[in-house]
């Protein structure tokens, strides 16, 4: 679909970028999984927004998830920091 994961299109479609998931993974086949990515100011951030009230919830929620050995939190909001997608399926 496209040659590389992610394609940014900045002000010149609806949507501010594709991601292509096979590049990121290295996977080698015909079909693919694309997302397509909106802005909007509704519902939740797709990002961590850093203030001391989200951090402090952020350490509540990273103590009931230590509590849970079976289950992994992974990305983003897992651990509340930035991270390129790479980094995020690298995670994974």
């Amino acid at each position: 679909f496209q040659p590389v994961a992610v394609v940014n299109y900045p002000q010149t479609e609806n949507y501010t970028r594709i991601t292509e998931y096979k590049h990121l993974t290295g996977q080698r086949n015909p079909k693919t999984s694309l997302t397509y990515e909106y802005p909007t100011d509704i519902g939740d951030p797709y990002y961590p927004v850093p203030r001391a009230e989200n951090e402090a919830l952020y350490k509540r929620y990273e103590a009931l998830a230590a509590a849970c050995p079976n289950v992994w939190f992974v990305g983003r909001l897992a651990t509340y920091r930035y991270y390129n997608m790479d980094q995020v399926v690298g995670q994974a």
